[in-house]
């Protein structure tokens, strides 16, 4: 009888982690077509992303209202490449922005305008760095057309604690957020059941 029971026991355990691998690849999926404008998602294994931006990234500006007066922030994230296990994520921190993407934006604002783009911001788990290729926008910004190796545009490696990826797409900027949130939790239950 306790033969049995224990058989079952790992039946259903069994069961269970394969249907959150599934699901943790339909999110992975859900997050590959999200990003599809902005750049490509690579599934490593069925717990690392490598996500590709594509290059150049926009440089970012984010107004905010200080003592009456609107400041601007600029963001930029030079990404060739970087390299997400999910369980490093820390997904209570992941962020949505309306950011300008247009260099005159500061001087045509008006209170209340929304940005043309959605900047989010994944964030690691303390102590938790992400591997990424990042480059020189300026070298890159002069090169000509053609193929160009990485070291033409000062392609180097680099560990960041954080980063942020672009969307055009409100709607496909919540959708990544969400499945990749999603993913995060169900990638940090499965690493607790091994």
């Amino acid at each position: 009888m306790k033969t049995l029971l224990r058989l079952l026991l790992s039946c259903l355990v069994l069961g269970s982690i394969a249907c959150s691998a599934q699901d943790l690849r339909s999110r992975m999926e859900q997050m590959k077509t999200a990003y599809t404008a902005s750049g490509s998602i690579v599934l490593l294994d069925g717990q690392t992303l490598v996500i590709e931006p594509n290059m150049p990234a926009p440089v970012c500006a984010l107004p905010r209202e200080e003592d009456g007066k609107v400041a601007w922030y600029r963001y930029a994230f030079p990404l060739s490449s970087i390299t997400v296990p999910l369980a490093d994520v820390d997904e209570s921190l992941m962020g949505e922005d309306r950011v300008f993407t247009n260099p005159d934006a500061p001087i045509a604002y008006k209170p209340g305008d929304k940005g043309d783009a959605v900047m989010v911001v994944v964030v690691g788990m303390p102590g938790k760095k992400f591997r990424a290729l990042i480059y020189d926008r300026e070298k890159l910004q002069h090169l000509g057309p053609g193929p160009h190796s990485g070291s033409d545009y000062g392609q180097v490696q680099d560990q960041v604690e954080a980063f942020g990826l672009t969307f055009n797409d409100t709607t496909a900027a919540h959708e990544f957020v969400t499945a990749l949130r999603n993913a995060v939790m169900m990638a940090k239950t499965q690493a607790m059941a091994h």
